[in-house]
């Protein structure tokens, strides 16, 4: 299985990396400018997410301001479903892998697998309570609205709570 993040994951970020050298080129950067520029920034992002150990979702909000830039941005990768590409691919390097040691390849997101029961559906909730909670309960509990949906469902994939983004900018008040 590292074989599909670890071993094949440096061609992954060359390939970003490929990606951005060539925009930075398109809008009127050299290609040694933009090379310099994307070399730092993936160093610099790597650097800083090892040594704060965040999740890399609150180091993403941390920097992506409402209506900004960058909000620009990653409103365009989810569009074009950069995390489904890349999970995709990385699923994909997993199922070559074990074909290639004679082994079920059957694996992974949307796959058909025998003798198993099927996945549990995840339902994501949006109203003011979760399904079967009623304020009293709630209440009765003591615990936050917040916490009693986090218990009950899960966040989705980058999705960071205000109490997480709190906690990341004092973090970021204290260095």
């Amino acid at each position: 299985m590292s074989t599909s993040i670890s071993g094949s994951g440096p061609a992954y970020i060359f390939m970003l990396m490929e990606a951005m050298i060539d925009a930075g080129v398109h809008m009127g950067f050299s290609r040694n400018t933009a090379t310099t520029l994307v070399h730092q920034t993936i160093l610099g992002s790597t650097l800083y997410a090892m040594e704060t150990g965040l999740h890399p979702a609150i180091l993403r909000n941390s920097v992506t301001s409402p209506a900004g830039t960058t909000a620009s941005a990653m409103y365009e990768l989810e569009n074009g479903k950069f995390r489904t590409v890349i999970k995709d691919a990385i699923w994909a390097c997993y199922r070559r892998s074990l074909e290639m040691g004679g082994q079920d390849s059957n694996v992974g997101p949307g796959r058909i697998t025998y003798n198993q029961p099927p996945a549990p559906m995840t339902v994501h909730y949006q109203g003011a309570f979760p399904p079967g909670l009623s304020r009293e309960d709630m209440i009765r509990s003591g615990l936050s609205r917040e916490d009693i949906i986090r218990s009950v469902i899960p966040a989705p994939s980058g999705e960071v709570t205000d109490e997480e983004r709190n906690a990341a900018n004092e973090k970021k008040k204290e260095k």
